[in-house]
């Protein structure tokens, strides 16, 4: 019997029952992002700094907002510390909130953490939520272990969000936001927000593909602190580990969005011969785990004996696959067959005959990758000129690339600048989902970093 966590084949998909559980178990914390030092347990942080209204246009109406955090121990303390920081910023407004994004970190049990923030919050808020790896993501203290924190936003127009969520079914999750959004006049949403879980991506996009055409898709998907299968999904409907949270943004909300790969490409190249789904059999003909073990060597040796995981030895590798358009997408190398079956996984699909392209990430690592941080807000800024709150999308793979760096890129002068006094919620995740404007699609990737605006 096999443990299924997704449509797609690959990373969690080879192993049985049994040999997931014991090998994820085995798995140490530093696979994932985890703080070196995690914050004390403290009193909220006060937002009303962090308040920026935006001027509308005669075709958009401003969005208010308002952000907390706190790494209370107890969970229905931090709910509500972050509950009230964040709405202390809304002033008259926190008892008319529009949307409520979120996200905690695994160590807290995501039942309770519904629970209390539907009691904190006011009757009906819609929300949408995800695990964290290890941290929630700040400009001003850096990555914060163990926290709660929530993305309030308050709009005058009823159809600025649509919100849709199901356990495990993502056409009931697309049918859903379908549903919800035709009648209203924002029956095609501008853009769509996702969250998943690992090996879901690709089916939940095909979804939305089919019943919203042309309709830019960006996310991240849950993750934990060990790949142990303790991500979650949350939502004012419920909770799940293998669950879809849909957010359909309206027509009048001042939006922007980017997910950058900051990697140039090398002439290291080679080409997919045999694939299915996330697992490549075959690269340039022959077995692809011993094309793998010639490129990255005694790093992966173990592995290539063995089978397993090589997510630190290739966080800072990325796999990259060039569209016609000539935007990148990028790949996370995940693991290793062994000897009876020379596969290779990825955390996103490889399609068969694809040249793949390994990638340097350059002095990312080192500056906790402040270049691509503050790249990825400009893209996002260029059609949210004036934002008023902003989620960042950082990938799992990348933290355990800069490792205790991770602080420095989002302290940096460059960054800090941009975001200084915008509410911003900040997630680690294991996965990332974004619109190629120039290929007009939408993909799963990786080792990405992306910012989310709303103005």
């Amino acid at each position: 019997m096999y443990k299924t966590i997704g449509r797609s084949r690959g990373l969690f998909l080879f192993m049985s029952a049994a040999s997931f559980v014991s090998t994820m178990s085995s798995i140490p914390t530093t696979l994932a992002f985890v703080p070196s030092t995690v914050s004390s347990s403290r009193a909220f942080r006060a937002t009303t700094l962090q308040q920026r209204q935006s001027t509308s246009s005669s075709l958009k109406m401003a969005v208010s907002s308002g952000f907390g955090i706190s790494t209370a121990e107890s969970t229905k303390e931090a709910v509500a510390q972050a509950v009230q920081a964040a709405s202390s910023s809304l002033g008259d407004n926190s008892d008319a909130i529009s949307m409520a994004f979120v996200s905690f970190t695994v160590s807290r049990d995501a039942n309770e953490v519904q629970n209390e923030f539907l009691n904190a919050l006011p009757d009906g808020v819609p929300i949408h939520g995800i695990t964290s790896s290890g941290a929630l993501l700040t400009s001003t203290d850096g990555p914060v272990g163990g926290a709660v924190g929530c993305l309030l936003l308050k709009s005058d127009d009823v159809n600025a969000f649509a919100t849709s969520y199901d356990a495990e079914s993502a056409e009931v999750a697309v049918l859903k936001l379908k549903e919800k959004m035709s009648g209203s006049s924002a029956a095609l949403p501008q853009a769509i927000l996702m969250g998943a879980t690992p090996g879901a991506e690709e089916g939940i996009l095909e979804e939305i593909s089919k019943n919203f055409p042309g309709v830019p898709v960006y996310g991240g998907t849950a993750a934990d602190d060990a790949l142990a299968g303790d991500w979650k999904i949350l939502s004012d409907e419920g909770t799940s580990g293998t669950g879809i949270s849909l957010v359909g943004i309206g027509p009048s909300v001042q939006f922007g969005a980017s997910m950058l790969g900051p990697y140039t490409e090398t002439s290291n190249t080679a080409t997919a011969t045999k694939t299915d789904g996330r697992r490549v059999f075959e690269i340039n003909g022959k077995a692809a785990s011993d094309w793998v073990y010639e490129w990255l060597g005694d790093d992966v040796k173990d592995e290539y004996t063995a089978g397993g995981l090589i997510l630190p030895q290739t966080a800072q590798k990325p796999v990259g696959i060039k569209k016609p358009s000539g935007e990148f997408v990028t790949n996370h190398l995940a693991a290793l067959g062994g000897d009876d079956e020379k596969f290779v996984d990825f955390f996103a699909p490889i399609p068969e005959g694809a040249e793949l392209i390994i990638m340097d990430s350059g002095d990312g690592p080192s500056t906790g990758y402040a270049t691509a941080l503050s790249d990825a807000y400009d893209v996002a800024n260029a059609k949210c000129a004036s934002p008023s709150a902003g989620m960042l999308v950082f990938c799992g793979g990348m933290a355990i690339a800069v490792g205790d760096n991770l602080g420095k890129g989002l302290s940096s002068d460059g960054f800090r600048s941009k975001v200084q006094g915008l509410p911003m919620l900040g997630m680690t995740c294991f996965g990332e989902q974004a619109y190629l404007e120039g290929q007009k699609e939408n993909v799963q990737r990786n080792l990405s970093v992306g910012m989310i605006l709303f103005g």
